[in-house]
């Protein structure tokens, strides 16, 4: 079924990707993370075929942008209950039937949408064949992986033929890591904007405040890597530029240790968990784009624990934390034991938590002497691994959707397997702050800590 699946691409469809019935197509509906993307569209965008250009009757609600979007996964039973799930809004919503393990299935459910938004995890295992289905059919996709292992291999794979094609594969648009790849992208655009004579050495991600629940998905993705793939690809995973073109370059990783924050009133800071891949993401946006970013930008994201005697214990229980964590993983059966413990895949938190949910991040530009050159502020008002990412993989996908065929957003690529930054630029957060969910604002003075 490859074969004949492989023959509804080529470099021509792209361009047929215009009269397709849908823009964009949630793969995974029915699952947790995947309903809350479908509500998320249901809510911000409109039918095609419903009166786009007036505010709902007594809403005071602007007219909303027309989308013509479906609904995938396995079971019809079970995506007509969240289409109805989804009220009026969703009465023209489509439903598809495919199987992320069924080639044919996928090349139908590719053949019919500009852009494809999977929220089917663990993305090694249930991903691959949905990107490679996208290539050959002139499809571009997005997802929420944050599993490098899965990123590399879909570089490898993929690539050079998805740049050819101009399909465009858009790795981790979710909390990790939209918030990391265009804050940093803001961060240098702004420091060259405000500082034109000074040379952009490092950008700090400083992870603040946050009120979020863990995901079970993101956790049986770290669970899949160490089950399941052998030590030496775990070891590969945590090399700094495991995910860049070309030749490594001067940065290290920082899932250790305790530093002082001086942008923020140096504070202290200990290790923040996502750094693993949100790092090596911002790294390969710098690889790909060497006109946009500084030669050898150095890159580190920290948790920030607040300052005193109080934030230097909170900073040295992290960073040991976070170590006797790593090291018990390790551990087949006290790995297996830990699990038990933890979310599982498909459950989230209730609505109320999930709507009182926030995070608070600041990215920092600075010159080699230390000096700081812009700043931005990126929040949120939903939880951040499930309302703020039902977001960004929605507006990633419209955006996406909207940019079809056409030049990309400036700073952008045409297509290949990219990042959020590389693939939409700060066009992502142009969405994203018309909305309000998750806002990025930048300045090119030194603010006020928050």
């Amino acid at each position: 079924t490859r074969g004949a699946a492989r023959a509804a691409g080529g470099p021509m469809a792209a361009a047929g990707a215009a009269a397709r019935p849908f823009d964009v197509v949630v793969f995974g509906a029915t699952g947790y993370t995947g309903r809350l993307v479908a509500e998320y569209l249901a809510r911000t965008y409109e039918s095609p075929t419903a009166a786009a250009t007036a505010p709902r009757v007594g809403s005071g609600a602007a007219p909303r942008e027309p989308l013509r979007w479906a609904i995938a996964g396995r079971s019809r039973e079970r995506l007509e209950a969240v289409r109805a799930s989804l009220g009026d809004d969703g009465e023209d919503v489509g439903v598809l039937v495919a199987d992320s393990h069924d080639d044919d299935s996928l090349a139908a459910l590719c053949s019919q949408t500009s852009v494809v938004a999977t929220t089917i995890g663990p993305y090694a295992e249930h991903g691959a064949a949905l990107v490679e289905q996208c290539v050959a059919n002139g499809t571009d996709v997005c997802d929420l992986t944050g599993e490098p292992q899965f990123v590399r291999r879909s570089i490898d794979a993929h690539h050079v033929a998805a740049a050819r094609r101009g399909v465009r594969i858009v790795h981790c648009c979710g909390y990790d890591s939209v918030p990391s790849d265009i804050g940093a992208l803001i961060a240098v655009q702004e420091a060259k904007r405000a500082a034109p004579g000074e040379e952009v050495h490092r950008v700090d991600y400083l992870h603040g405040p946050a009120d979020g629940g863990v995901s079970g998905g993101t956790i049986a993705s770290i669970f899949n890597l160490l089950e399941n793939e052998p030590l030496s690809v775990v070891m590969e995973t945590s090399k700094p530029y495991y995910l860049a073109e070309g030749e490594a370059g001067p940065d290290c990783g920082t899932l250790s240790g305790v530093s002082r924050v001086r942008p923020l009133g140096n504070a202290w800071a200990g290790p923040f968990f996502m750094a693993g891949i949100n790092e090596l993401v911002v790294r390969r946006s710098v690889s790909l784009q060497p006109k946009v970013y500084p030669k050898d930008l150095l890159y580190h994201e920290r948790q920030v624990t607040g300052r005193g005697a109080k934030g230097l214990f909170s900073a040295v229980a992290l960073s040991l934390g976070t170590m006797v964590g790593m090291a018990l993983l390790a551990i087949g059966p006290l790995r297996r034991a830990i699990r038990r413990w933890l979310p599982s895949q498909g459950e989230g938190p209730t609505k109320e938590k999930n709507e009182t949910g926030y995070f608070n991040i600041t990215l920092v530009a600075q010159a080699p002497s230390g000096k700081e050159l812009s700043r931005v502020a990126v929040r949120g008002t939903r939880d951040p691994g499930y309302g703020a990412t039902a977001a960004m993989l929605g507006e990633a996908a419209v955006g996406l959707a909207r940019t079809r065929g056409r030049t990309p957003p400036d700073g952008a690529l045409a297509g290949g397997v990219l990042t959020p930054a590389t693939a939409l630029s700060t066009a992502l957060a142009d969405r994203l702050n018309a909305v309000g969910i998750v806002t990025f604002a930048a300045s090119s003075a030194p603010a006020a800590a928050a």
